[in-house]
């Protein structure tokens, strides 16, 4: 297959948020074409037949969900084509087309078995361990039973003729070649007595008339496409290729679901401060890679080297560790600006009743919060915490002052440094930290011990960016003050 031949599509349900399979399934699409440059077109298509479950809103989600994750389309909602319309809800012109093609052929008919009917053979095929197929009791009904039954208003379903002698072969460009005996698939079920079609049915006219030319997709479509085939064939239509990618596990290797897993869609990775950038590197690595040593990649770098017949046959497994490893390095990439940036239109999107203590930091400093904290930040999520020194009116966790009150050097220390702050000339951070080294040296301490009540002082935290850096932050009135806080609650416990 050669890049002039890359159409693909993505093609979600829009019943509820985008799982992170089928978003990794969504990007290795886009990925595919995108690397095709002109010749690829990347094609979304809503699957909204589920019409109590496919609501506007929920169709405004799951675009709201591409969009954020930057898998841009070629053709589709609101992108003009050549081959709308692109939510299956507005093809049912098409699928009666194709359908009555099929009839003219002779290679569907009508099945009027009832559910006990079927029930009953699926019960006896089980007793006789033998394969659960349909067991073609209105294939051979003439056109005149079949025309009686239906005047009789008889309820009745559309099945595919299959051809119970031939086996159909395809090669996966993931899986290699695979073979399945028609006789084990038997005649499905295609579409409703109303004419509507079953997923099968549907999908193989929407790609056809889309002009797909490869379908990339989870691994539990596999049984799907040996029936699919038949389909295209009967249609006299080309066959696309196929490429079925491996489920996703969870990190206890259960396999990814919303229940089992505390992240398993794409809407709580943004929600915690996950890039788009890092959710896209982080979703490509789960089945494929450039080599055995790249973690870290940019967008630009996925699309040039991604190969979909690279893509791993076994399970992948999420690791949430190396995603956030991914979005710390990705975040610290960007420049204080874009990153100062992407913080903001996370916090305006996700926390819906802000503290007016954080905002109003935030807006006082943002360039320098920047700065200070960017380094420290995994995901978007964890800048609060790293704000919290900078928020009044001050407070000390109770495990900053427990370590506090357990060092001997604090109140010696404290009262130096309170001399040292009133003293600089030049409060920046890089004078503070050589007056506050040179402190080192003068009391003989280690700059742990020393630095530590300081820290736990001035932040009331004891996890925060530099030390330095957010003494320079607060300036010198506030951490002074700190500190007095600091020696007024020591002086009173040694009191005691």
């Amino acid at each position: 297959m050669t890049p002039a031949t890359m159409r693909v599509r993505f093609a979600p349900s829009p019943t509820g948020t985008l799982h992170i399979g089928s978003a990794r399934s969504a990007l290795y699409n886009w990925l595919a074409a995108r690397n095709a440059g002109a010749e690829g077109t990347y094609v979304l298509r809503i699957e909204d037949t589920d019409l109590e479950r496919s609501t506007p809103e929920n169709v405004e989600q799951a675009l709201a969900v591409f969009r954020w994750l930057g898998l841009d389309w070629d053709e589709g909602p609101g992108v003009d084509g050549p081959y709308a319309p692109y939510f299956q809800s507005q093809r049912g012109e098409h699928y009666r087309a194709a359908l009555a093609e099929l009839v003219a052929a002779k290679r569907v008919y009508p099945c009027f078995c009832t559910r006990e009917q079927l029930d009953a053979d699926r019960s006896a095929q089980q007793a006789q361990q033998q394969p659960i197929v349909y067991a073609g009791r209105c294939r051979d009904l003439s056109e005149e039973e079949q025309q009686s039954r239906m005047a009789s208003g008889a309820a009745y379903v559309m099945r595919f003729r299959a051809d119970l002698a031939a086996t159909t072969t395809f090669t996966d460009l993931i899986l290699g070649e695979l073979s399945f005996e028609n006789a084990l698939i038997g005649d499905t079920v295609i579409a409703r007595q109303d004419g509507s079609p079953l997923y099968n049915f549907a999908n193989v006219v929407d790609d056809a008339e889309m002009r797909i030319t490869c379908v990339i997709r989870g691994n539990d479509h596999v049984s799907n496409t040996p029936k699919q085939i038949m389909l295209y064939e009967a249609l006299g239509v080309d066959v696309p290729a196929f490429a079925h990618v491996p489920m996703i596990l969870g990190p206890d290797g259960a396999k990814l679901s919303k229940r089992r897993h505390h992240t398993a869609d794409v809407e709580q990775l943004a929600a915690a401060g996950y890039l788009p950038a890092a959710v896209r590197n982080g979703l490509a690595l789960l089945g494929w890679n450039r080599d055995e040593q790249t973690t870290v990649m940019t967008t630009e770098e996925l699309i040039k080297a991604f190969d979909i017949t690279r893509v791993r046959k076994s399970p992948a497994a999420v690791d949430y560790d190396k995603l956030r490893h991914i979005n710390a390095v990705h975040l610290r990439d960007l420049s204080a600006a874009a990153w100062a940036d992407a913080y903001a239109a996370w916090r305006s999107e996700w926390i819906a009743e802000d503290d007016e203590r954080y905002a109003a930091a935030w807006a006082a400093e943002p360039m320098t919060i920047a700065t200070l904290i960017q380094e420290k930040v995994d995901v978007l999520s964890d800048v609060p915490a790293l704000m919290e020194f900078l928020v009044e009116p001050f407070s000390m966790t109770e495990q900053a002052w427990e370590r506090l009150g357990k060092s001997a050097e604090a109140p010696a220390v404290l009262e130096r440094v309170d001399q040292i702050l009133a003293d600089l000339s030049d409060f920046s951070a890089v004078s503070i930290e050589h007056a506050l080294r040179e402190l080192c040296t003068q009391m003989e301490l280690k700059p742990g011990k020393a630095f530590a009540p300081i820290r736990f002082a001035v932040t009331g935290r004891t996890v925060t960016p530099g030390l330095f850096e957010c003494i320079e932050v607060l300036g010198r009135d506030r951490a002074r003050d700190r500190i007095a806080q600091a020696r007024t609650r020591l002086a009173s416990v040694l009191a005691q």
